[in-house]
């Protein structure tokens, strides 16, 4: 927009990526979350998708028992975490973002739930392209697969 410079990053992930994902498989609830798209669309600002490798194998998180259950409740995390020495130090595995094109929204002042599902789906489109090209290059990568629930 005219007058107006900068960039927001909205990384879209939450308290069930971080109960769900594991070292074998990554999983992303998006289905159910359009609302970023939604705004987008309303306010005319495009949507860059991007995906970070490696969040899921530099730490691990106690997905089970009572703090889990209060986190996934009250949706806050209160759990514990290891990584190196089961301290809460990150390990030494790799970590490698990428980020595709923008996908090109258009401004539309009240989007309909029909625009919202099509741009949705070019996001999922573009995120699972994204996980499915770069993953070859972290081995802890290799062979795990993402799921989009």
């Amino acid at each position: 927009k005219p007058g107006f410079s900068g960039f927001l990053v909205l990384y879209v992930g939450g308290i069930a990526e971080l109960f769900k994902s594991s070292r074998k498989e990554e999983r992303l609830y998006l289905k159910k979350r359009k609302g970023f798209v939604k705004l987008a669309l309303r306010e005319g600002v495009d949507i860059v998708p991007a995906y970070m490798f490696g969040n899921t194998s530099v730490l691990t998180v106690l997905k089970h028992g009572p703090l889990a259950a209060l986190s996934r409740k009250l949706q806050v995390s209160f759990t514990y975490f290891w990584g190196k020495y089961y301290l809460p130090i990150p390990r030494d595995d790799k970590v490698l973002y990428v980020r595709g094109k923008p996908l090109g929204l258009p401004q539309i002042a009240d989007p309909t739930d029909e625009d919202v599902d099509k741009w949705h789906a070019k996001y999922c489109d573009e995120v699972t392209r994204l996980f499915n090209n770069y993953k070859e290059r972290l081995p802890a990568y290799k062979h795990k697969q993402l799921f989009i629930d």
